[in-house]
């Protein structure tokens, strides 16, 4: 189970690498941890990478962890881009529960065109 958090200062873009199977426990403190650091930046952008993220929480994590992102007062005003391979994106149920939920995020397949999106104003 990994997560990993990046800054890439040039563009102010918090990286969330997740591989592996990665509970919810720990997606929940890689969050915590996201918004405790950066939460200085506005907007904040955060591109979460589940290229390699091997899913494995039931549907009702997934929901509740949807939830939670849309949820969350250190995400209130955060753009996130969600990077997948193109034909699969394992965090699907969480990505959709939590866009309906408000949670201003977009789905990509090549991270140059994430990164785009996340610095346009």
């Amino acid at each position: 189970m990994s997560s990993r958090i990046d800054f890439d200062k040039s563009n102010e873009i918090v990286h969330v690498i997740y591989s592996g199977i990665v509970s919810l426990n720990k997606r929940m403190q890689a969050v915590q941890e996201v918004c405790d650091s950066f939460c200085k930046f506005m907007p904040l952008k955060i591109l979460v990478d589940v290229r390699h993220l091997e899913m494995h929480l039931s549907f009702e994590e997934q929901e509740s962890f949807g939830r939670y992102l849309a949820g969350h007062e250190g995400l209130a005003n955060a753009r996130v881009a969600v990077l997948h391979e193109a034909d699969h994106n394992p965090n699907w149920i969480v990505d959709t529960i939590a866009f309906s939920n408000g949670y201003l995020l977009s789905q990509f397949d090549d991270r140059k065109e994430a990164e785009s999106w996340l610095t346009k104003t």
